[in-house]
């Protein structure tokens, strides 16, 4: 009875072994095969790539390691270069005012935009670092339009990596106003109208910029920036009607014509004024940024908008050569500054300050003043040591998109010549 009831159960053994289990094991094999080829397989249309199931809500090193998984790799590879903008360059920690150790990664193009108004007015004149009341009544008012074209390249060779060109374009229109007035200095005390506008493309500038140190590896970022600028501005922006300026006696009234040679004999304006340098230029800088991370600040921060901050600073040099007599001096920048979100990941807050060192310029040749009748050495006309700082306002509907509002006021005087009391800047930057 026993061994019979032994005999049906290898039996029943036998049955499931040869007519279920295959179908079982085999739909399982096939089940795993699909759940093994589907795993790795992201949604791939390009005009989804961001807003996909797949994608949405995983770490950004969770999504990139899957790339190059798929077929379709080559239709992904630029929306994923987009990805890489996101999350390796941070839009809201880029500064509006200042450079930066970012690149644009290989293969994208950004362009920027920028608009900076600045005015002098009277107290915003100095000589030998005091108020110089000769330039009261005169004004000056400049607007500069530039255009940046950058783009992000790789050589792919050992050192060779991580660079962004950088094509700078500039727009300058700008016009002084009012009379110079000169006390009495042996010819009688004069108002010198010697107002002139200056209108065009400065020299035109291209940059290259390269990244040393990444913070995925090293404390800080840093990059290092060389360039030139070549010689498309004019530098025979003139005075008054043609060079031709009026000079009015105070005691009388009375005026004439004359030619204005205060900085060369054809009445040009000063080299500040000019558009361009007339000599190739060059410009070398030095950039590092240090994104805060978790453990950077005292406890009490965590959680503020200083644990998601960027200090950003570094320097330029600009070397400039003589013209024609004319020497517009270097020029020596300084910058640093603090960018924060404060609002989700639409707008951040920064607080910049820049510092110029500019050398005085220089003028070869012997001048005349009206008010005097004693020839003497053309005296310079500005340098020194302008430092502002103030706030500005980034924001960013979209991580390839950037919108900048900013306002610095002065700080520093310089010693000689005209500075403005504020510096205004708008300005909008797109990727693509």
């Amino acid at each position: 009875m026993f061994k019979d009831r032994l005999i049906i159960i290898g039996f029943i053994f036998l049955f499931i072994q040869m007519f279920i289990l295959p179908d079982s094991c085999a739909g399982g094999a096939k089940q795993t095969k699909e759940t093994l080829h589907q795993l790795p397989a992201p949604k791939v249309s390009p005009s989804e790539i961001l807003d996909s199931d797949y994608l949405q809500g995983k770490k950004f090193e969770d999504r990139f390691l899957n790339l190059g998984v798929s077929k379709s790799f080559e239709v992904l590879e630029r929306d994923l270069i987009k990805v890489q903008v996101k999350n390796f360059i941070p839009p809201l920690l880029v500064p509006a005012i200042g450079n930066h150790a970012f690149v644009l990664p290989p293969g994208l193009f950004q362009v920027a935009t920028s608009f900076k108004f600045i005015n002098v007015t009277g107290d915003d004149w100095t000589k030998k670092g005091e108020i110089d009341r000769t330039h009261r009544a005169n004004d000056i008012q400049r607007r500069f339009l530039t255009t940046s074209i950058r783009y992000g390249f790789d050589l792919d060779r050992k050192f060779l990596h991580s660079f962004t060109a950088v094509l700078n374009i500039t727009y300058e229109s700008s016009v002084s106003r009012g009379p110079v007035k000169l006390e009495d200095d042996g010819n009688g005390a004069k108002d010198v109208f010697n107002g002139g506008t200056s209108e065009g493309l400065q020299d035109l500038n291209l940059m290259i910029k390269k990244k040393i140190w990444d913070q995925g590896n090293k404390p800080i970022g840093w990059a290092v920036a060389a360039g030139v600028y070549f010689p498309t501005g004019s530098t025979n922006k003139r005075v008054g009607d043609d060079g031709q300026i009026t000079v009015r006696t105070v005691s009388d009234s009375s005026t004439s014509e004359v030619l204005f040679k205060r900085f060369n004999d054809e009445g040009v304006l000063p080299a500040g004024r000019q558009l361009g340098t007339g000599e190739m230029s060059y410009k070398f800088g030095t950039f590092f940024t240090r994104q805060f991370l978790p453990g950077d600040l005292p406890d009490f921060l965590a959680g503020t908008p200083f644990d998601r901050a960027a200090i950003h600073w570094g320097g330029t040099y600009r070397v400039n050569f003589v013209h024609r007599g004319v020497n517009k001096g270097d020029v020596a920048k300084i910058f640093g500054s603090v960018v924060m979100p404060v609002f989700k990941d639409y707008v951040s807050f920064q607080m910049s300050s820049v510092t110029t060192w500019q050398e005085q310029d220089t003028y070869e040749g012997n001048f005349t003043f009206p008010n005097t009748t004693v020839s003497k050495a053309r005296p310079n006309f500005r340098g020194g040591i302008l430092s502002v700082a103030g706030p500005s306002i980034i924001f960013s509907p979209d991580p390839l998109i950037r919108i900048t509002a900013s306002l610095l006021g002065r700080v520093i005087q310089p010693s000689l010549g005209p500075s403005p009391s504020y510096v205004a800047n708008l300005g909008a930057s797109f990727i693509f």
